[in-house]
């Protein structure tokens, strides 16, 4: 289900892998990489700006950048995966938009980007599930991490470890999209320490009141 590495990092799951393309110095046309066939676009302002890393239990990122081939884009990255060799071990990278690769970022790695501006992001995700895992929320499979936080009080995560079958995509997709047309903005979903034991929040921004 994976495609051939092409560049590594000091992170096991974080590397660069191929893709299927044609095309000249004019255009380039990009085939659908292996796996479920599923994929994800999304645009960026020229105002873009991430202000917390994303961390994913189930899901496996599978990132192509299409844009401007002189724009600089910085990926900074965080893994938080339990019992990793490299637990909460920081990689930066520095890149360009490039149809030929694309970013595989495995779960548990926090992720956040710098220099998105104007970018299309073609996002071909491969997920997992795992029974009882405390960590997974199938609602929102994000657990939102600010930027400042010192590296060793990011969190420790277990990862969903199960391949799943094609029509348990489409559920989960079902489920996802019916969520999407209920929100205003994403909601965070953070970890936090109540009477010492591990928590999740749900922070859902609140509807603004309707004009009349």
């Amino acid at each position: 289900m994976f495609d051939q590495i092409i560049e590594k990092t000091d992170i096991i799951g974080l590397h660069f892998e191929k893709n299927l393309s044609i095309g000249n110095k004019f255009y380039t046309h990009v085939i659908a990489s292996s796996g479920p066939g599923i994929s994800d676009f999304v645009t960026h302002s020229d105002a873009f700006h991430y202000t917390q890393y994303g961390i994913h239990i189930a899901q496996v990122d599978r990132l192509t950048f299409f844009g401007d081939p002189n724009q600089i884009i910085t990926g900074h990255f965080v893994d938080c995966r339990e019992g990793s060799p490299t637990l909460h071990k920081y990689v930066s990278i520095d890149y360009y938009p490039d149809p030929t690769k694309k970013l595989n970022i495995d779960r548990g790695i926090a992720h956040t980007f710098d220099g998105l501006e104007n970018v299309l992001t073609r996002d071909e995700p491969i997920w997992y599930m795992s029974v009882g895992n405390s960590d997974y929320n199938m609602e929102s499979d994000v657990i939102n991490v600010p930027r400042e936080l010192e590296l060793n009080e990011f969190p420790e995560v277990t990862i969903n470890k199960y391949p799943i079958p094609r029509e348990a995509y489409e559920f989960v997709l079902g489920i996802q999209h019916k969520n999407m047309t209920e929100l205003q903005e994403y909601p965070n979903r953070v970890l936090v320490n109540i009477d010492g034991e591990k928590r999740y929040v749900t922070i859902t921004p609140k509807k603004g009141d309707k004009e009349n």
